[in-house]
């Protein structure tokens, strides 16, 4: 990841959170803050240069382990897989994935923005794409899941 994760958690820990905001401190606390920031970092780092349509990609069970249920895991993968596709990435990999912004509308939701970064799937087009998303995280159970969500 190349925003560099250990400089996320040391802003987060001081509060700057590295562009996204929180409603306010005392609607979201430090500890769920980190936690939070560990998920993504793992989750996010894990897509990372995996061929994202991929069905070895899709069976991986440290993915899943970030969604509530094997729908949500379906759901998501599904969208991501189909955006890539359109968006002509070379392999279906993205190469960096960026954490552009992140907020907490509630104590127990998190909206992420995300880039991914990749090749154009045409040699030729030797240029960097890029796919944007809004990803929405939900803390259930003491811990944070990736929750398809319409925005």
């Amino acid at each position: 990841m190349t925003r560099g994760w250990t400089a996320l958690f040391s802003l987060v820990l001081t509060g700057c959170f590295l562009g996204g905001h929180v409603e306010s401190f005392e609607t979201v606390d430090d500890e769920r803050v980190l936690g939070f920031a560990e998920r993504i970092q793992g989750f996010y780092a894990g897509l990372e240069a995996a061929p994202l349509d991929a069905l070895v990609t899709f069976d991986s069970s440290e993915l899943r382990g970030y969604f509530r249920t094997d729908q949500n895991f379906s759901d998501y993968y599904a969208s991501l897989a189909a955006q890539v596709r359109s968006g002509s990435f070379r392999g279906s990999t993205a190469s960096r994935i960026l954490v552009d912004d992140f907020s907490f509308p509630s104590r127990d939701l998190a909206h992420v923005e995300v880039t991914f970064v990749g090749r154009h799937m045409r040699v030729l087009r030797f240029w960097e794409i890029q796919v944007h998303r809004m990803d929405a995280w939900q803390y259930l159970d003491g811990n944070w899941y990736l929750t398809p969500e319409k925005f």
